[in-house]
């Protein structure tokens, strides 16, 4: 399976796989967490600053092994790594060991696992076929590094703490976060930063909701003397954007079930090898998850097996040779993503959440979004997409 999510008692569990990568998205019963599209602070009075006037911009780093870009962070005291997910909303670190403690082991090692939450009880998952446990436990959390806007190395490159001003005003001391037990990290994947910021009531809080962070960009544009970066951005603090904006909307969760409300758009139509393979229509949608934690592409297994019977009538040499997909920007415009040979996989299912989906479903990844700055305003339920300085 390639997405998969069963019901199981109170628990709910969830795999996704983009190439090498594994999606983690551990979603369980909890929390008070709200699914409104309003936007206001989440930190407790009395742990943080206003958000007003706070961003930060961090340095990302390219694992070729994985094909992912990833960010590290301090849990605990302990550096941890992860790669930069678009499409999951957790924040996970390894569980200590022999081995994720080894000098071998490239995520990091948590050397104080923190104070168990109360009501988060510790929970069984599967993740790539893989069954663990995942504790939930709080501690300090800050990222690692830092960058400023002249940065030109990955060696401009600032300390930061829990108390640095702008991450004090954007995150509280404390997060929660799990922590994935050895048997859950023997996959091919790694440790994942999830960013999607709302999801249901009964799901464990998402890194985001416990945040002041109203906006992101995730800037992968290959220009001379700039560092890729993750950019996070407090109210009032995303830089005006001078590229219409996709709409996103909430389908997914409000119709077919979806627990967590991904960046999700409806696009116009896909084409494959410059022929129309799928369109929206009035009762029929293509929805597109932006998934930076998957490198390639992934269909609704019918959209896959449409593609694959056609391209076998025709004798086409190649499956997914180009790939167009074409949406309409808040202002009536064509807005395409484009990629060449995009490794292309079908989901697990037609019902990913149990329902059957009015229309297919297609999750992007780095093959879409390489050399471009994806920016995602989580208020205005709007992304945008710029290829230039």
């Amino acid at each position: 399976d390639v997405l998969t999510r069963r019901q199981s008692g109170s628990s709910y569990q969830a795999e996704q796989r983009c190439d090498v990568l594994t999606r983690r998205q551990v979603a369980l019963s909890s929390l008070v967490l709200s699914t409104s599209t309003a936007c206001w602070p989440t930190i407790a009075a009395g742990e943080s600053n206003t958000a007003t006037g706070a961003s930060l911009r961090i340095p990302l780093t390219f694992r070729k092994r994985l094909s992912a870009y990833t960010v590290s962070y301090r849990v605990g005291g302990s550096i941890i790594e992860a790669i930069v997910d678009t499409g999951s909303p957790f924040l996970f670190v390894p569980k200590p060991s022999e081995s994720t403690c080894s000098p071998s082991y490239e995520w990091g090692c948590l050397r104080d696992e923190g104070s168990p939450v109360p009501g988060l009880t510790p929970t069984v998952e599967r993740f790539d076929g893989n069954e663990g446990y995942v504790d939930w436990s709080n501690s300090t959390f800050s990222f690692d590094r830092t960058l400023n806007d002249q940065a030109t190395t990955i060696n401009d490159v600032y300390p930061l703490t829990s108390s640095s001003a702008d991450q004090s005003a954007l995150f509280p001391v404390y997060v929660t976060f799990g922590i994935l037990s050895e048997s859950l990290l023997d996959g091919t994947g790694g440790i994942f930063l999830g960013l999607v910021k709302y999801t249901e009531r009964r799901i464990r809080p998402s890194f985001l909701s416990q945040s002041n962070v109203e906006a992101f960009s995730i800037d992968l544009r290959n220009i001379e003397s700039r560092v890729k970066s993750l950019s996070l951005y407090g109210g009032g603090q995303l830089p005006r954007q001078d590229v219409p904006g996709i709409p996103l909307v909430r389908d997914l969760n409000q119709r077919f079930g979806d627990p967590t409300i991904h960046y999700c758009a409806v696009a116009d139509k896909i084409c494959v090898n410059d022929n129309v393979l799928a369109s929206s229509t009035r009762k029929e949608k293509l929805y597109v998850i932006f998934d930076t934690g998957c490198s390639g592409l992934q269909l609704s297994p019918a959209l896959f097996d449409e593609r694959y019977a056609t391209a076998r009538a025709n004798k086409e040499k190649s499956l997914f040779g180009t790939v167009d997909i074409t949406f309409q920007t808040a202002e009536g415009n064509p807005l395409t993503l484009s990629s060449k040979k995009p490794l292309t996989t079908p989901l697990g299912s037609n019902r990913p959440w149990g329902k059957r989906i009015n229309g297919y479903l297609l999750v992007v990844g780095l093959a879409f979004l390489e050399d471009k700055l994806l920016t995602v305003d989580i208020c205005k339920e709007k992304i945008y997409l710029k290829t230039n300085a």
